[in-house]
């Protein structure tokens, strides 16, 4: 039968093949190094120099791997691999500022909570939106997601504010309008762009 006994520093009960505890014990103030050769671990299979959770990495050790870390630059072929995974996962592109909930659907801007309420006033189904890929003028590969469906018409809504419509998208280099047509045309589906005046079935029902 194992005898036990209790670590005189830190006081937890140990067995007879628990007393190398005592040389390594945190509270004991002459405690062994775990690094190199001290550590249980040491040459084992599938261990590290960190796997006893107690090894303290020296300065030098630390600049040289920070050195090294700051080093590291993604490549351009890098860069499109992890890009193309995030939009394939649904990930990426623009992050909106706000988010309103409405009838358990998420929307992103006051002009979307206007216009889904007009059109459930008149009883026209609509539902939020996925993303869709296109190529801008650069070639550059990025996704756009329009703000509402019209479930019995194929059609899909943006609203939005003046600024988007009549100038450039800083974010882009291009005008919305542009981005849309080219949507559009990539991905066969038509996209009504609408203004704060026109958030309403009525003008959207002149459109169709």
């Amino acid at each position: 039968m194992e005898s036990k006994i209790n670590c005189k520093y830190c006081g937890k009960i140990l067995s007879n093949r628990g007393l190398s505890h005592l040389l390594y014990c945190k509270e004991n103030p002459n405690r062994k190094s775990l690094s190199g050769e001290n550590n249980p671990m040491f040459g084992k299979k599938g261990s590290n120099q960190f796997a006893s959770g107690e090894y303290v990495v020296s300065d030098e050790t630390k600049e040289k791997l920070s050195k090294v870390n700051k080093g590291k630059k993604l490549t351009e072929e890098h860069k499109n691999i992890l890009s193309q995974s995030a939009k394939k996962h649904g990930l990426g592109g623009v992050t909106q500022s706000r988010w309103i909930r409405y009838n358990n659907k998420i929307l992103g801007s006051s002009y979307e909570l206007e216009l889904v309420k007009d059109l459930d006033e008149n009883k026209i189904r609509w539902n939020t939106c996925s993303r869709f890929t296109y190529i801008d003028p650069s070639g550059k590969s990025r996704t756009y997601t329009p703000d509402i469906y019209l479930i019995d018409y194929n059609i899909y809504l943006d609203p939005k504010n003046d600024f988007l419509i009549n100038n450039i998208n800083p974010s882009l280099g291009f005008k919305d309008s542009l981005k849309i047509e080219l949507v559009e045309i990539q991905n066969n589906i038509k996209v009504l762009i609408l203004n704060k005046n026109q958030l309403n079935w009525n003008y959207i029902k002149s459109l169709l």
